[in-house]
């Protein structure tokens, strides 16, 4: 099974980059999509469905949306499980190979960005958007013991040997909520697996992550970015994609 995670910067149907994206999403060829900054007219072909999060709480053009999952495989909305609607969406998944799945998509604030009523400086917006979503992911945790459960979308946080974005801070919180016992999830683009090209004189790397749940038999393949360069092409999005692949032994 591959998972694809990528923020298209707000990308329209009716927009040049879009048909570029579309070819993208194709080769990549993933079975779960977490596309944020999305459309909901924009994703990877005919035999995925989609969910996505409710209306933006910004300006926006119609169809678009902060986050939204496809798959290739049956789909089901669970709209009860999420807090922050306008942010985040979830789903259940059947996968023939995997069972089930759960996956939860989201957008952490970014530098600068409110959170609700809460101002970004020292990391409050974030703080207090992470321990919401946390408690969304432990309901889902609760509700669906037996799933492999997904965490991903723009996380706004480096998760690198080195620092790129966010905060130490707030990359502190990212790690204990991740590592709490009740959720156990371990990012699959962090540190050493972080995809995004480790250029000693630009240093960038992933702030768009994948996390999955401690299962059983569960390893982790290969995992691949987009552009190849690991720098976002100004003509798609502003950020790098990312895939990883997983199996059961």
């Amino acid at each position: 099974m591959k998972i694809g995670n990528w923020n298209l910067e707000r990308v329209l149907p009716s927009q040049r980059r879009c048909s570029s994206m579309r070819a993208h999403l194709l080769r990549i060829d993933a079975d779960i999509w977490v596309l944020t900054e999305t459309h909901e007219l924009v994703g990877p072909g005919s035999e995925y469905s989609s969910v996505m999060s409710g209306e933006p709480d910004r300006q926006s053009e119609p169809g678009e949306h902060w986050a939204g999952i496809w798959s290739r495989h049956p789909i089901m909305h669970l709209p009860s499980f999420v807090s922050d609607i306008a942010l985040c969406t979830a789903a259940y998944i059947e996968h023939p190979d995997m069972g089930e799945i759960v996956v939860y998509a989201m957008v952490l604030p970014w530098g600068g960005s409110k959170w609700r009523s809460f101002d970004s400086a020292h990391g409050v917006a974030f703080a207090e958007a992470l321990n919401t979503y946390v408690g969304d992911w432990q309901k889902l945790r609760a509700a669906f013991p037996k799933a492999l459960h997904i965490v991903a979308g723009d996380f706004n946080q480096d998760l690198a040997p080195y620092h790129y974005y966010g905060s130490k801070k707030q990359r502190g919180l990212l790690e204990a909520a991740l590592a709490a016992p009740d959720i156990r999830m371990t990012a699959l683009t962090a540190e050493a697996n972080d995809p995004v090209d480790w250029d000693r004189k630009e240093r960038k790397a992933c702030i768009d992550h994948i996390c999955v749940s401690e299962s059983p038999g569960l390893r982790v393949g290969k995992t691949t970015r987009w552009p190849e360069s690991g720098k976002p092409d100004p003509g798609l999005s502003d950020h790098v994609g990312v895939a990883v692949e997983l199996w059961r032994s």
